[in-house]
Parts: structure tokens; sequence; C-alpha cells
């Protein structure tokens, strides 16, 4: 399944997060947040060939994050849930 990011909910805080560097998000079915973020989604096809696409435009941002795919991620703050 692709992953499928979305805005981010209002309702997100992050006061308690701290400023993130690089971070290298495995997934395992949880839920990602972020804001202020650079962030690039690894994914593999059926034939097991890893393909990134970068979200353009999509600094602040949420998804379900399933097994088989991860996000790597620089700057702002970001959070798992």
């Amino acid at each position: 399944m692709a992953f499928e990011e979305k805005s981010l909910d209002p309702t997100i805080g992050f006061d308690n997060v701290t400023e993130n560097k690089v971070r290298l998000i495995a997934g395992k079915g949880q839920m990602v947040y972020w804001q202020g973020c650079n962030v690039s989604v690894i994914e593999k096809d059926g034939e097991g060939k890893e393909h990134t696409r970068k979200l353009i435009g999509m600094p602040n941002g949420q998804g379900l994050l399933e097994s088989g795919t991860e996000l790597y991620i620089t700057s702002g703050r970001v959070k798992e849930g």
C-alpha cells in the first residue's frame, strides 16, 4: 500500500518536541506527524525495488506509515503516535 500524505491536523501539538536534524523512520503501522520538515518517502514496489519521492510543498503533514515504507525527514519537528 502506498504512503498517503495528508494535511496536518491542526489539533496536533509540537510544544514538547525537540528540533529535528535528520531522521529515518521505518514503518510499523504508526502515524507520523511533521511540522516545518523536508520529507522523502522511500517505498518498495512489487518487485522489491526502492523508489524515493520528495513531498514537495508539504512541510506540514501526517500519514500512516506501513511496514515496508520509510520516511527520511530533515529539519522541523517530527513525532510518532
